[in-house]
């Protein structure tokens, strides 16, 4: 009697959870945090006084979804659409991207019905034998009246979890946010793989130069020997200048074979980034070209607009969404699973047992679990659910501090590299003018070859220093676009996942589709 009275106040209580809760998810509804960015970049002024400095009228700033168009350049543009087409780094990402969609089907059946097909049959000494052998939802609308035996038993049960307190809304939120999540993580591999291919193109095309200014310095160093030589068998000049000549030549000569291996290593590494083997690639850019000019710095705009743009600040703003929702998960499993309980089918006193009887079966209810002593296993589940939220929103400020710096220093670093170009460009002209004063004072008799070989050696540094600022501010160019969150927006078509089917239809699919020559 005390046993049935605590089971009607067990019910009672189930009861009094279900109507205060229902309809009603566990956990906490998220809201996109509002983070405090600065109104403005700290390296904006700088760059749009460079920018008023340097424009025309003809002067546009890039588009931010297709910057590197802005190069001019047919054959990279080129090497971009075939790395977006065949990378296969984003194409693993594309894959994570499905994996994520598919999930989310996952999640909704979880939350809807279950049916399944069940039946047994066997012989011996019991009363039933279809215990431990048919499902117990089958099992449970057994009928022994009238039968001796229970020796087959066959049907249908189906169990569906009401989500009173919101378990599979929150798990569903979350797989919804995952797949968001994953969509901006292939988002922001397109942006790296687009800002990847324009490096090594820009330092392919540097290094190429820099192989070439090496190989004019050789040309006409080793003229200089030539007529030193002349001079010294004439009696007009002694050893001294021969042997400086000679050395000059033979160490400029030293550098070319690494800078050619340089070219053949940057070759390369656009080959994987196309996702192609060298071999297939080396042929069509094997010949030199100037490095493209750049344009005017950019306006960034605001630090709040990064939000929006910046693939990985959206990816961290999407995992925060999910571990929040993931709270409601955990808190939900705090609470009683109801669930409906039905199933059909027939029993029957067969397999050589008389007389043959055959019944139909059927139950149909409600069912409850409610974990009441687990020593805090699942609230300890909770707290390491609202813990992995705070992380996720660590991650998620961090990532867009990070996303602030790296505009600024990209901004100040191509800014500072215009400048550098400049006033190299102005030292080239007189390193020019005293090459050929002291070659002139020299074939005078004026001032002996040291001169004459400090400065070819001061023009061909300045030369590889003005190839290698070029590079630099070309990679401070990709890092700005790169930082400011430019170049997948033209690329987010994905093919559509193929729709999930029942079980039993997917069986028969699967089993035609293996088999299928």
């Amino acid at each position: 009697m005390k046993s049935a009275t605590a089971i009607k106040a067990l019910l009672g209580l189930i009861t009094s959870l279900v109507v205060a809760l229902g309809g009603c998810a566990a956990g906490p509804n998220y809201h996109t945090p509002k983070p405090d960015t600065p109104p403005a970049f700290v390296a904006s002024a700088s760059a749009n006084a460079a920018a008023s400095a340097t424009a025309t009228a003809t002067t546009t700033a890039p588009d931010l979804a297709t910057w590197w168009h802005a190069l001019n350049d047919p054959e990279l543009d080129s090497l971009v659409e075939r790395a977006i087409k065949s990378n296969p780094d984003l194409e693993i990402a594309l894959t994570r991207l499905q994996q994520a969609r598919n999930y989310e089907a996952v999640v909704l059946g979880h939350a809807l019905p279950d049916v399944d097909a069940s039946g047994a049959a066997a012989k011996g000494t019991g009363n039933d034998l279809t215990k431990g052998r048919a499902d117990q939802g089958l099992r449970s609308a057994d009928n022994s009246n009238g039968l001796q035996h229970i020796n087959t038993i066959a049907g249908f049960d189906a169990v569906w979890e009401l989500d009173l307190f919101g378990k599979y809304r929150r798990a569903f939120e979350a797989a919804r946010y995952d797949a968001q999540a994953a969509a901006a993580a292939r988002s922001a591999v397109i942006t790296s793989l687009i800002a990847d291919v324009v490096h090594a193109y820009i330092d392919l095309r540097g290094l190429q130069i820099n192989a070439g200014i090496l190989r004019s310095a050789s040309t006409v160093l080793r003229e200089s020997l030539r007529i030193v030589n002349i001079r010294y068998e004439r009696g007009i000049t002694n050893e001294l200048d021969v042997q400086l000549a000679t050395r000059e030549l033979d160490t400029l000569e030293a550098q070319i074979a690494p800078v050619d291996a340089e070219v053949n290593a940057s070759e390369y590494t656009l080959a994987v980034l196309l996702g192609e083997y060298p071999e297939s690639v080396v042929h069509e850019l094997s010949t030199p070209t100037l490095i493209p000019s750049m344009p005017a710095p950019v306006a960034p705009g605001a630090p709040l607009d990064l939000l929006k743009r910046r693939p990985d600040v959206q990816q961290a703003e999407r995992e925060l969404a999910s571990a929040t929702a993931r709270i409601g998960v955990a808190t939900a499993n705090l609470f009683p699973q109801v669930a409906l309980i039905g199933s059909i089918g027939s029993q029957s006193q067969a397999l050589g047992t008389v007389p043959g009887i055959a019944k139909h079966i059927w139950s149909f209810g409600p069912g409850a679990v409610w974990p009441l002593l687990d020593f805090g296993a699942l609230d300890a589940q909770v707290n390491i659910a609202h813990l992995e939220a705070h992380a996720s929103l660590m991650t998620y400020r961090k990532t867009i501090l990070s996303a602030v710096q790296q505009v600024d220093a990209a901004l100040d670093g191509y800014t500072a590299q215009q400048d550098r170009l400049k006033n190299l460009g102005d030292a080239m002209i007189a390193a020019q003018r005293a090459v050929d004063l002291a070659n002139a004072r020299y074939n005078r008799g004026l001032t002996d070859f040291l001169n004459v070989v400090d400065a070819e050696r001061q023009f061909y540094d300045l030369q590889e220093q003005y190839a290698a600022a070029q590079v630099t501010q070309g990679e401070q160019f990709v890092q700005l676009y790169k930082s400011l969150g430019g170049g997948w927006q033209g690329y987010q078509n994905v093919p559509a996942i193929r729709r999930p089917q029942p079980a039993i239809i997917a069986a028969f699919r699967r089993t035609l589709s293996s088999s299928a020559p």
